[in-house]
């Protein structure tokens, strides 16, 4: 994977989207995958995947996609542009300054692109955009020597020893939110506010107007429903007063960009 910053990225992809290779190769591989079946071209199956719609369809896609990555590059570019936003989301939470940024896109990007690659599809089929997501993150804050923050990511699962963070990490990820509704702290719809915003990468304005509500009320939900997650989790209450202080989910995990909540 060549080395692109995130706005050579989204132009390498103009580039590769209108090629013929690709729209040959993905033709071949509808043959063989089903879950690819229904997607006129690559810019459809982009759009679905930007689009707000079921996760276990889009584990379904991913998955055929991570098939073909393994055999060709040019599937594992179109899973990375599946991801773009939420790498991108990932990278500003991560960079603690300018300066810092183009060193943090670097080590994520080869980070993912090895992720995207070997991805263990037997045994982590689920939330696979979130996976693939977490392990960039975990293995770009072991790189920039940040491993402490990690763990703390993963302190509320109740693993105490000093082991690897968690493999499953679907598992742990979706296991916490259903602790967290059983215990009344969020409700299903506010769980899957947080996944979608903070993990999935889907825009907080397209997710109001699919709620049909407004963008300051959807955010003031999810600031709402993060602050009783972050109590559930025994994290003390993020002031939403000062500007300096990283968006909630990320203080959780020890990495932020400095802004306001939400």
């Amino acid at each position: 994977m060549p080395r692109l910053s995130a706005n050579a990225l989204e132009g390498d992809w103009r580039r590769v989207i209108c090629s013929e290779s690709l729209s040959a190769r993905f033709r071949q591989w509808q043959e063989r995958e089903p879950a690819l079946a229904r997607f006129a071209d690559v810019a459809a199956l982009i759009r679905f995947m930007r689009a707000r719609g079921s996760h276990a369809q889009k584990d379904a896609v991913l998955c055929a996609l991570l098939v073909w990555a393994k055999h060709e590059p040019i599937g594992a570019r179109v899973v990375l542009e599946a991801v773009r936003p939420g790498l991108l989301n990932l990278s500003a939470r991560i960079a603690r300054s300018a300066r810092e940024r183009d060193e943090v896109w670097a080590m994520m990007l080869l980070a993912i692109w090895e992720g995207i690659r070997c991805y263990p599809l037997a045994r982590r089929p689920r939330r696979v955009a979130a996976n693939l997501l977490l392990d960039t993150m975990h293995r770009t804050l072991v790189e920039l020597g940040r491993e402490s923050a990690w763990r703390a990511a993963w302190s509320f699962s109740g693993q105490e020893s000093d082991s690897e963070a968690p493999q499953e990490i679907d598992r742990d990820l979706d296991g916490l939110l259903e602790r967290a509704r059983r215990a009344g702290a969020v409700s299903a719809e506010e769980g899957e506010l947080i996944l979608s915003s903070r993990i999935d990468g889907v825009e907080l304005a397209e997710l109001a107007r699919s709620a049909g509500i407004s963008y300051g009320a959807m955010k003031m939900r999810r600031q709402r429903a993060e602050r009783r997650l972050l109590l559930f989790l025994g994290q003390p209450r993020v002031p939403n007063r000062h500007r300096s202080s990283p968006s909630s989910l990320a203080r959780v995990a020890g990495v932020g960009p400095q802004g306001p909540v939400g």
